[in-house]
This record gives structure tokens, C-alpha cells and sequence, in this order.
């Protein structure tokens, strides 16, 4: 915190902050550290968080960040959502993890912990994968809201994305699963820096990957 008792968050955490609408209860999955849920509490954003980890040390240390808000959260030590009721007045965080990951912790959220409330928005952050995870979005209701690109160090290139779970399924071509449909439509801020990352890596993913490669050669159409 800094002088003034306000929470400092890095730009990529920041980022997950500001896509959070406002609610009763904000869901932390793999919060191992406890500042994404100190700053929804501090700055009003929910009433309660509810922080996850799979693990009790990284738990133990959320709940000591969090214990000047005794009584206003809580750490629970289990994977992904198990055992977390969804409730309407609830947002779910899952960040910094891979697309594939997050991707199964919303299909056991889906299919073996119970049910998704309709409406319900999840704020995603994937560090990697983002393919596989636009692609599970589409196909199993999860409709995408929002995008913003966050750039760390100047090095480090994060994609943030809000979705609503509606349970109607729809369609991506592949440069949206890749890109995302509003980051393609809309061009947020670090769009050109974003996509000149991006195609470096495609110059290399292409060796081996048709579909990299053909969108690497119409690539002038994301100028």
C-alpha cells in the first residue's frame, strides 16, 4: 500500500481490477497472494471475497493480506471452484493462469460442481492458450464482453477478457480465438504493440502450424 493506505497493483492485476463490475461477492480463484481481493474491498468493488487456492500455503498467505477485512472475506484451500457456490451476486476472477486450465475449471464448474448462473461474469486472464480457451467460451456459453491488452516491462503482453455466462453457444473463426473478436473490432489501447508481438511469435508458429500460417500471410489486415 502506498502512504495514503491505497493498494498498488501492477498493470496486469490493475487491468483484472478495472474489468470487475461491481457486486456483492467477488470469487478469487488462485489468489496467492490476497491484493486482487484487498484492493475489491478497499476500493468498494464487492462487500465480500471469497479467495481460492489449490494450495494452503499460498491460502495462508491471502488470509494474512486480508485480515484487516475480518469478517468481509474468506481463503478456502481446494481447486478451482469446487465447493464454491455460484450465486448471481457473485463475479469470478481467474487469473494468470493458462487457457487450458481455466478452461477446465469452468467445465467442472459447468458440469461437476453443480451449475453457472445465468448472467454471471467471469473476468479471465490467461498467460497463455488463449485459442483453446475462446474456443471453449463459444462453445459452451460463455459470451465475451470485453477485451483489454496490458503490457508489463514493456515485455510482457496480457489479454484480459470479460464474459457473461448465457449458456448459448456461437461461433469464432480462427483469428478471433487467436485475438480476440473485440480486440480485432474495437483495437483497444496497445492494440499496434500487441500485434507486433504477436506476429513474431507467428513467424515461428507458423513452421508447424497451418493455421498460424495462414493468418501470418494476411497479416496486413490486422494494421
Amino acid at each position: 500500500m502506498d502512504d495514503m493506505g491505497n493498494m498498488n497493483l501492477s498493470p496486469r492485476l490493475q487491468a483484472v481490477a478495472d474489468m470487475i463490475p461491481e457486486c456483492e461477492v467477488v470469487v478469487d480463484v488462485g489468489s496467492d497472494h490476497g491484493l486482487l481481493g484487498s484492493y475489491c474491498l478497499s476500493s468498494d468493488i464487492c462487500r465480500y471475497v471469497i479467495a481460492t487456492d489449490i494450495h494452503e500455503g499460498p491460502a495462508k498467505r491471502t488470509l494474512e493480506q486480508m485480515k484487516v477485512y475480518d469478517g468481509r472475506c474468506e481463503t478456502r484451500v481446494t481447486d478451482g471452484l469446487t465447493g464454491v457456490e455460484l450465486k448471481e451476486n457473485m463475479n469470478v476472477v481467474i487469473a494468470g493462469m493458462g487457457g487450458l486450465e481455466i478452461s477446465k475449471i469452468l467445465n467442472d464448474a459447468l458440469f461437476s460442481n453443480g451449475s453457472i448462473p445465468k448472467g454471471m461474469k467471469f473476468i479471465l486472464q490467461p498467460q497463455k492458450s488463449h485459442y483453446e480457451l475462446r474456443s471453449f467460451l463459444s462453445a459452451n456459453g460463455f459470451a465475451i464482453l470485453n477485451e483489454k491488452i496490458v503490457i508489463e516491462k514493456d515485455r510482457f503482453f496480457y489479454s484480459v477478457i470479460l464474459v457473461e455466462y448465457t449458456g448459448e453457444t456461437y461461433d469464432l473463426n480462427d483469428e478471433e480465438k487467436f485475438f480476440g473478436p473485440v480486440i480485432l473490432k474495437d483495437r483497444p489501447e496497445n492494440y499496434v504493440e500487441y500485434m507486433a508481438h504477436e506476429k513474431e511469435v507467428f513467424v515461428k508458429r507458423a513452421l508447424g502450424d497451418v493455421k498460424c500460417a495462414q493468418i501470418l500471410k494476411n497479416w496486413e489486415k490486422y494494421l
